[in-house]
């Protein structure tokens, strides 16, 4: 049988445990099965062996993805065993000695400083960093460089580089399914929704799955373009009628339209309650699509504070800031505002869900005149719209 070629890709030290003695490596490669990623987990010693153990581990790995591959033929495992070929070795294992020679150092300063340590600074290893290294490889293992260092940059959420890197990974794949995924995810974060919509297409209506379709329409909603969301809710609620990501998508679409979404919830708690908590406190989006032209009609920290009980503006914007409940930041005025609305629901599902221990409260005789009128601003100048749209938008919570 002929040699599968190996390339290791990158490395990175995920954790370490001072106590035990021991650190945790992610690490990627590709061969001729596609791309994968694994961990690899040892204890600290001399940085040759540890070295020796990794690639063992990697060798490993490999064989077992390939067996996969191959609906688990004993007898071809064991030629795939015999003829991987990690291309590069010595200048590999050179590189992973330097690498492991640092972390160990590091590590046991640290260990050494009894309390005081710091991060360890020798995080990862890419080794094909030298453009000497990487300009000769083919532009299919180019392809995995590249989706790797993407992926790698959206795991410290480097989104924007992540982003440079995934894009030339589809210049020389441009139809790659993760690669398309994985770009639509970056761009989603840097709320560039649009750009994201045309490479999820590409993957969802490629895996369709109830995930994928489920992000697709998800994206759909943030652009506030509903129809196209109901649309796949529909072709997903014909195609996976047992997919509770169905009920919670219409459930956020129904939110975001003024519509009742909280029977759709309430069927999701009966079923799953565990499955349902995770999904908002993580997934739900409580910003409402008349509110994200300006700020007009909507609260300072201080207002939102008293409305909430809070006791201090710090304690409401250091949640705000961890995406823990509503709120619009204006990076460029430095300012951050809160919508009335918004945080009704944030409370509303909040208790009725038990999303947290603690039971949240609003207190509007705290609020001044002026600060209640703001808080119905947007509601009474968008009233005959929503009219309008609720009249035209079909009825999907029955399906």
């Amino acid at each position: 049988m002929e040699s599968i070629n190996l390339h290791l890709l990158s490395t990175y030290l995920k954790k370490w445990s001072f106590d035990d003695n021991r650190i945790a490596l992610n690490y990627s490669f590709c061969h001729e099965a596609g791309y994968e990623r694994s961990r690899f987990e040892t204890r600290i010693g001399v940085p040759a062996n540890m070295a020796n153990e990794f690639l063992n581990n990697v060798y490993h790995t490999a064989k077992e993805r390939l067996l996969n591959g191959n609906n688990g033929n004993e007898e071809l495992s064991n030629s795939v065993g015999n003829s991987i070929l990690l291309v590069n070795e010595s200048e590999v294992k050179r590189k992973l000695g330097v690498f492991l020679a640092k972390v160990n150092k590091e590590f046991t300063q640290n260990k050494r400083s009894r309390g005081r340590t710091r991060m360890i600074s020798a995080r990862s290893l890419d080794f094909y960093y030298n453009d000497f290294e990487f300009e000769p490889l083919a532009d299919d293992i180019k392809f995995y460089v590249h989706l790797n260092r993407g992926i790698n940059k959206m795991n410290g959420d480097l989104w924007t580089n992540a982003v440079d890197d995934l894009t030339l990974a589809l210049e020389l794949e441009p139809d790659n399914i993760d690669a398309n995924k994985y770009l639509s995810e970056a761009l989603s974060k840097l709320n560039r929704y649009e750009e994201a919509i045309k490479h999820l297409k590409i993957s969802a209506e490629a895996e369709n799955s109830p995930e994928s379709l489920s992000n697709l329409a998800n994206l759909y909603i943030r652009l506030n373009d509903f129809k196209n969301a109901e649309i796949i809710f529909k072709q997903m609620n014909k195609n996976f009628p047992e997919s509770d990501l169905v009920v919670f998508g219409l459930a956020q679409l129904h939110y975001k339209q003024g519509k009742p979404y909280k029977t759709l919830l309430k069927k999701l708690a009966d079923k799953n309650e565990d499955w349902l908590i995770d999904k908002l406190k993580t997934d739900w989006e409580y910003k409402l699509p008349q509110y994200a032209e300006g700020e007009e009609g909507m609260w300072n920290a201080a207002t939102a504070a008293r409305y909430l009980g809070f006791e201090r503006p710090y304690d409401l914007t250091r949640r705000a800031f961890n995406d823990e409940l509503p709120s619009y930041f204006d990076s460029e005025k430095g300012t951050i505002r809160f919508v009335k609305a918004e945080l009704d629901a944030w409370v509303e599902l909040t208790n009725e869900f038990r999303l947290e221990l603690e039971t949240y409260e609003t207190f509007e005789d705290k609020l001044t005149d002026e600060e209640k009128k703001v808080g119905q601003l947007k509601k009474r100048k968008r009233a005959s719209k929503k009219k309008t749209e609720l009249k035209e938008a079909e009825n999907v919570e029955a399906e």
